[in-house]
C-alpha cells in the first residue's frame, strides 16, 4: 500500500511542477500564449483554472503525504535501550576517572 501511494505522490508532484511551470508570476504564462483568443474562456477562465488545479494538487500532496506516513510509520518501537531490555542497569563494572595533565 504504501508503494501505491507513493506512486500516487510522486504523479501528483510532477503534474503540480507542470501546472506551475504553465504560470507567470507577471501575467504572461499560458494566457499570453493565446493571444487574443477570447472565444474559448478567455484569459481569466484559463487563469482561475489553472489557480484551482494548483491549490487542488497542492492539497492532495499535503493528503497523500499524511495518508503514506500513516501506512509506512511503524506500529511498536524496534529500538530497545539495555534498561528495557533486563529492567536494571549494570553498576558491577567501576570505572576509573581519568588523568588529566597539568
Amino acid at each position: 500500500m504504501s508503494a501505491v501511494l507513493m506512486t500516487l505522490l510522486t504523479i501528483v508532484a510532477i503534474l503540480l511542477i507542470i501546472i506551475v511551470l504553465l504560470q507567470n508570476s507577471k501575467g504572461g504564462g499560458l494566457d499570453s500564449s493565446f493571444g487574443n483568443v477570447n472565444q474559448l474562456g478567455g484569459v481569466a477562465q484559463s487563469t482561475e483554472t489553472i489557480e484551482k488545479a494548483t491549490w487542488t494538487l497542492a492539497g492532495l500532496i499535503g493528503f497523500l503525504s499524511l495518508l503514506t506516513a500513516m501506512y509506512s510509520a511503524p506500529s511498536s518501537p524496534t529500538v530497545e535501550s539495555g534498561i528495557e531490555q533486563t529492567g536494571a542497569v549494570d553498576l558491577s563494572t567501576p570505572i576509573a576517572p581519568l588523568d588529566i595533565p597539568e
